[in-house]
């Protein structure tokens, strides 16, 4: 009887020890790939500049013309609404202020872009890895707002949409190079951006927003309370400007990061106080 018994103690802690070991490496798994951080959330009232999402072109592309009627088409059927819906982006969608007729083709526009698209049968994408515009399910496909939308618009110019991951700091080089055609992954419209970039119609606004551990929430309650507090932002972003940008957060310990995931896997590891990120983003990631 002893020897059953403890034989059945033997199995019982196996049986532990290999749940424990799947439950770890699941969690794992969970963070690396974003996941939901619930020990994290936004600071209220923190917003730090508002801002719109459109598609990046190579300077002077003649594409854009073309991509924006299809913007256009794409809201006024109904697909971009059910897009947003699905991904909880609709009050944000500037379709929901009613589709507006394209903007012309730019003073700069030279012909030959969208025939070398249109010739290669494929619109080559440039995106990077967050939700909820371009991310990964658990099964491993590739899905998100912007994919989705990526995908039905391809579908109207006639061209197969090929997603590549890319360096976001070296995007701009990326386009011009030709090793992408568009960079379309909650890319923010801004002066500077448009020396080196042709941006389509906007279709999102967003905001640049503060995420802080939710144990931290009696000690960060504005932004002069972050003043001196280590900061984290994806490097060459939106959320970067926004720091640099700002007279208090502008003096502040700050620690770029390849991606805005990582911004948060900062914040929730307890080397970064807060970090600077799309409204989009952390919407669908934090609390």
């Amino acid at each position: 009887m002893r020897t059953k018994t403890f034989k059945t103690f033997k199995l019982t802690i196996l049986i532990a020890l290999i749940v424990g070991l799947m439950a770890a490496c699941g969690g794992n798994a969970n963070n690396e790939s974003g996941g939901s951080y619930s020990d994290l959330m936004i600071l209220p009232g923190a917003e730090l500049a508002t801002e719109e999402y459109a598609i990046g072109f190579r300077v002077g592309s003649d594409a854009v013309p073309e991509v924006n009627k299809l913007i256009v088409e794409l809201m006024k059927d109904g697909t971009l609404n059910a897009i947003a819906e699905k991904y909880d982006l609709t009050s944000l969608l500037l379709s929901n202020q009613g589709a507006v007729e394209p903007e012309g083709a730019s003073a700069r526009t030279l012909p030959g872009d969208l025939a070398y698209i249109m010739d290669k049968g494929k619109l080559t994408i440039g995106i990077t890895i967050y939700e909820p515009m371009n991310f990964f399910t658990t099964g491993g496909e590739l899905t998100g707002f912007d994919t989705e939308f990526a995908i039905a618009l391809c579908e109207k110019l006639g061209v197969t949409p090929d997603f590549v991951e890319i360096n976001w700091d070296t995007k701009e080089v990326e386009l011009a190079a030709m090793n992408i055609d568009c960079i379309w992954n909650g890319l923010t419209v801004t002066e500077e951006r448009r020396q080196n970039i042709e941006f389509t119609n906007s279709y999102i606004k967003n905001m640049q927003v503060v995420v802080i551990r939710k144990a931290d929430k009696d000690k960060f309650t504005s932004i002069e309370s972050l003043a001196g507090a280590k900061l984290t932002a994806e490097i060459a972003s939106a959320g970067e400007s926004a720091i640099k940008d700002d007279p208090i957060l502008a003096d502040a310990p700050y620690t770029a990061m390849a991606k805005q995931t990582d911004t948060l896997m900062e914040v929730k590891a307890g080397t970064a106080d807060a970090a600077v990120l799309d409204y989009t983003a952390a919407k669908a990631l934090v609390g």
